[in-house]
């Protein structure tokens, strides 16, 4: 096994960093509910090359910019069924095959009961046990692989 040894500049940068607090402790998502935007979007690009991330919480972003430029905004209170091509106004009910991330389940809340979201997050923080579970859908699909010539399914979730 080869072990790379970092030149003395890059360990300090590298400790500096680790010491002033620079790294992230966690990855945002963008369904981590740590801003209050609707459709939240996170940009993360990163460049081994260079050692660098850089990471944008794209929705806050676009926020500032629509209140600077809100002649170009425009929200529709529904939201467009593209099977039938019309408007619906109430809100879809969850059909995912996972649970419902909270944050999606805040802002459904909130639109339902006419709330803010800060209100809904604290009233339901710690009622999990309401957020709509998931709903697998058919039959899981199989990995195929080729074992001594043959194709074999398998099916990871049993």
């Amino acid at each position: 096994m080869t072990v790379e040894t970092l030149d003395p500049q890059t360990k300090t940068d590298v400790l500096a960093a680790l010491f002033a607090g620079t790294f992230p402790g966690e990855f945002w998502d963008c369904q981590d509910d740590k801003c209050d935007c609707t459709y939240q979007r996170i940009g993360m690009w990163t460049n081994p090359y260079i050692a660098e991330t850089l990471e944008v919480r794209m929705c806050c972003i676009w926020a500032e910019l629509y209140k600077q430029f809100p002649e170009f905004v425009r929200v529709t209170p529904a939201y467009i069924d593209g099977n039938k091509k019309e408007w619906v106004t109430e809100p879809m009910p969850w059909n995912g095959e996972d649970e419902m991330p909270k944050a999606i389940w805040y802002r459904q809340l909130a639109r339902e009961q006419g709330r803010s979201v800060d209100d809904i997050r604290v009233e339901y923080a710690n009622r999990d046990e309401l957020r709509p579970k998931g709903k697998p859908n058919g039959e899981p699909l199989p990995l195929f692989i080729r074992f001594d010539g043959d194709w074999v399914a398998i099916d990871l979730r049993r």
